[in-house]
């Protein structure tokens, strides 16, 4: 028993040094992770105070740009006025142009008849004559179109070049709106991330507040009665008066926040099951019971003395049962938050006659910024407590009413981009239109000028021709031509009036050019100070999401600490029974030793005397000292008692058996004495084989106890190592992930994280991966397994006809990289993709099979096969 006890205690005591080192290193981890999130927010405040003066330089800048479209508006007018006096003159000029076909008409007519006149007068004069007659008209017409052509592809330039503004504007308006809009959306994610909320968020309360909270929304309809928590899920802090935050958290205490209260004791009971379904211990999440018509309605609470706030003034409630429970633990009405501790003693100490002091009003306790020190009043003496622990804040800002409206806002920007993108789509397609319309009408301008060019020179012979023929005739037109001069001047007129109100559009010009230019330069001074806000709301996003980072590993590694200290506790206190267990058994054990050594010299003397027992032979006393006890050397029997006595019972079981078998009734003692010393011998004999083989069993179970031992080793070290590899090459595809080995229910799990820096991408369904990510885990899961088999054979086969380039890439380097480095292995790998791009060595080859021939004969095509030589 002795024995069993000590070895019992060693165990006992490797458990509690165990135990001890783990906690010394998660105290480490701790005391690092607590001096990270000690951060000062002074960053946090200068990047706020940045941000509000950026906000205002954008609404002084908005202010100038719309100035300056008035002044735009302004300086355009005297140009559309212009335009419109060229519009009459084109009109007027359209009419005068008709007059000069007219008179133009005339004249040919008028050749015509003369033409009649003569009679039979020359075919080649009258040829001759037709011709020009025919030439001028043509190239009457011709010119005719060439001006109005002309003024139409200015025009349409002047247009297309119009549009180009307009264009231009719709989309910076357009890109400004968009900003504006990831703007407002990074205001609602940062202020959703002030005000906390969200499954994921629970995780601050307690590391099962979140599992928890789940299994109680999905037995919700077993409960009684209603049932709320964690209570840190139903507080936010009032809007303006989020420096109070931290000390009214302090004040609460963080033990409070990760409670779940009910109002009943069938509720209670089921939330303990449900507590130990998630593993979920009384420090990770407690119960409180409430009484039901606390949870009808709120307590009324008194209002906060002048010049101070009280916890209640401070956090914001929704639910009654969570209000009334504060009121009831944790004291929030009586709990008062001063900006110091002066302030305080100033606005809520009394001070009495006879040397005592008192508090205003309700107030029981007061905590003062920064650092969280409170003080009370005990018996008429003021007791000042000074907190040395950081500050820390896991309830959100109540920015609901901020979140409203921010959405409100969003639905906004979001009509105004459709409305910009409409107008940027319809700008777009009128000057396409208009960039097309131009090219045609120059392409007829240019065709049209050359067939001018053309006729003019046709006329210039005709006329040569018509000087060196004989007969000239004569023919009287000048009246004719005298109206077409006189048309044709009119015309040069209205262009000239024409060409100076485009002289005076012109020089308007230049002022609209310089206010569009402020105008621009204003509009990109907008966008700026857009992309120069939305840089500083991102690093503010960055710091809140890393604090509560930092907070979570730190509550982690708390939580952790906590249990290894209350393990160690428990098992210290396994030791020390331990302990007290193996002090009795030894003091047992060696009385009984005292008395086998009287017992053995009482019989000695007794042998030595001839068989009589002489009294007082030995001097060793029957009750033995202290002394004599401490001085004994325990002796631990190969065997136990029982043991024994039913090996003794057996042996004269079998001699007895044997006795009657043989008819063995030897009366003689000399014969029956030789018969036992041969008996005795044959006994001994065996004993020594008996001794023997139960040696050997013992060995053969240490042994196996070994292997078994070794064997569980071995199979750790293989997970531990395929655990690392399967990390190690999901990290070359910027994931992470693990791989769980089950070994009671002989099962394997695989989790999976898309992004090894953001744990909210961590899954354990592998059907919810992409056929891509599902082939690249799987590869990752044969190497890692792969590096623990001793097959000197690897083939895969098509492992990456689901894989995206990217990931093929980075699975054949990853495959080739590990089969260059086991060398004591052979790798086959079959794949229908290219593999052009793979440079071959020594180590690597690569081998294209031929397509196979088809063959109508008897077999088909046949099986191809590799040269390895």
């Amino acid at each position: 028993v002795y024995q069993e006890m000590q070895e019992k205690l060693d165990v006992d005591m490797r458990e509690a040094t165990k135990f001890s080192r783990s906690l010394e290193k998660r105290r480490a981890e701790l005391v690092n992770y607590e001096g990270k999130l000690n951060v000062t927010d002074d960053e946090e405040i200068a990047f706020k105070n940045q941000l509000e003066e950026l906000t205002e330089e954008a609404r002084v800048a908005a202010e100038a740009k719309r100035k300056l479209e008035q002044d735009l508006k302004i300086a355009e007018n005297p140009i559309k006025a212009k335009e419109r006096d060229m519009k009459i003159l084109r009109t007027e000029i359209k009419n005068s142009q008709k007059k000069l076909v007219s008179a133009r008409r005339r004249l040919d007519q008028a050749r015509e008849e003369i033409i009649e006149s003569q009679g039979n007068a020359a075919e080649e004069e009258r040829t001759r004559t037709r011709k020009i007659a025919e030439t001028e008209t043509d190239l009457a017409r011709a010119k005719e179109r060439v001006a109005p052509l002309k003024e139409q592809v200015y025009k349409l330039l002047r247009e297309y070049e119009d549009l180009e503004g307009p264009k231009n504007t719709a989309e910076e308006a357009h890109n400004g709106t968009e900003r504006q809009l990831n703007a407002v959306k990074n205001k609602i994610r940062s202020l959703q991330s002030e005000a906390g909320g969200g499954n994921k968020s629970l995780a601050m309360f307690g590391p099962k507040c979140g599992p928890l909270y789940e299994l109680v929304q999905r037995n919700l309809r077993r409960f009684k009665g209603p049932v709320a928590g964690p209570v840190g899920m139903y507080l936010k802090i009032v809007n303006g008066k989020e420096k109070y935050a931290k000390i009214a958290e302090f004040a609460i205490g963080n033990g409070n926040l990760d409670r779940f209260i009910v109002t009943n004791q069938d509720d209670l009971k089921l939330m303990e099951r449900l507590r130990s379904e998630v593993r979920c211990g009384h420090r990770d999440c407690s119960l409180y019971k409430i009484s039901p018509r606390s949870a009808q309605e709120k307590y009324n609470t008194p209002a906060p003395p002048n010049g101070v706030e009280t916890v209640t003034s401070v956090v914001s409630v929704d639910n009654a049962m969570v209000f009334n429970f504060l009121v009831d633990s944790c004291k929030i009405d009586e709990s008062a938050l001063a900006d110091s501790k002066e302030d305080s003693e100033d606005k809520l100490l009394n001070g009495e006659g006879n040397g005592k002091r008192s508090i205003r009003g309700k107030v029981k306790k007061v905590f003062c910024l920064p650092s969280g020190d409170f003080w009370q009043v005990n018996k008429g003496v003021l007791n000042i407590t000074s907190n040395d622990r950081p500050l820390k804040q896991t309830i959100g800002v109540d920015r609901s009413a901020a979140i409203d409206s921010a959405k409100h806002e969003l639905k906004a920007i979001q009509k105004e981009l459709g409305r910009n993108e409409r107008e940027v789509k319809a700008i777009k397609d009128q000057s396409k239109r208009a960039k097309v319309e131009w090219n045609h009408r120059n392409k007829e301008f240019a065709s049209l000028t050359g067939n001018v060019t053309k006729m003019e020179q046709l006329l210039e012979e005709l006329k040569d021709q018509a000087e060196t023929s004989e007969e000239v005739p004569t023919i009287d037109t000048t009246e004719f031509e005298n109206d077409i001069t006189v048309a044709e001047e009119e015309v040069d007129d209205l262009k000239k009036k024409q060409s100076t109100i485009s002289q005076d559009i012109e020089s308007l010009q230049p002022e609209v050019e310089e206010l569009k230019e402020k105008l621009d330069e204003t509009a990109s001074r907008n966008v700026k100070i857009l992309d120069d806000m939305e840089k500083v709301e991102a690093k503010l996003e960055d710091i809140v999401k890393g604090q509560n980072r930092r907070q979570e590993v730190v509550d982690k590694c708390r939580v952790k600490v906590q249990e290894r200290e209350y393990a160690l506790v428990q098992q210290e206190a396994i030791v020390a029974e331990s302990k007290d267990h193996v002090a009795n058994a030894l003091l047992v054990a060696r009385k009984v030793q005292y008395k086998t050594i009287c017992q053995e010299r009482r019989l000695e003397v007794k042998e030595a005397n001839g068989g009589i027992a002489v009294v007082g032979a030995d001097d060793m006393d029957d009750e033995p000292s202290d002394q004599d006890l401490e001085s004994i050397e325990i002796v631990v029997p190969k065997y136990d008692s029982k043991k024994c006595q039913s090996r003794i019972a057996n042996r004269e079981k079998k001699i007895e058996n044997e006795k009657k078998r043989r008819n063995l009734s030897e009366a003689d003692p000399v014969v029956a004495r030789d018969k036992y010393l041969r008996a005795k011998k044959d006994l001994d004999s065996k004993m020594e084989q008996i001794e023997a083989i139960e040696q050997n069993v013992k060995m053969l179970i240490a042994d196996v106890k070994e292997r078994k031992r070794r064997w569980i080793d071995f199979r750790s070290h293989i997970a531990q190592m395929t655990n690392l590899s399967f990390d190690e090459f999901l990290q070359k595809k910027s994931s992470a992930g693990r791989v769980e080995f089950d070994h009671d229910n002989q099962q394997l799990n695989i989790i999976f994280q898309k992004d090894n820096t953001d744990e909210s991408t961590q899954t354990n369904d592998v059907k919810a991966l992409s056929g891509g990510e599902r082939s690249f885990t799987t590869l990752s899961l044969l190497l890692a397994i792969g590096e623990s088999l001793e097959t000197p054979f690897r083939v895969m086969d098509e492992f990456d006809v689901f894989l995206d380039p990217v990931a093929r890439k980075r699975a054949l380097q990853t495959l080739i990289e590990v089969s260059k480095n086991m060398e004591h292995r052979q790798f086959i790998f079959i794949t229908p993709q290219d593999l052009s791009q793979i440079p071959t060595d020594n180590k690597l080859k690569i081998f294209h099979l031929k397509a196979p021939e088809r063959s109508n004969r008897v077999g088909g095509p046949q099986q191809q096969t590799l040269n390895f030589e």
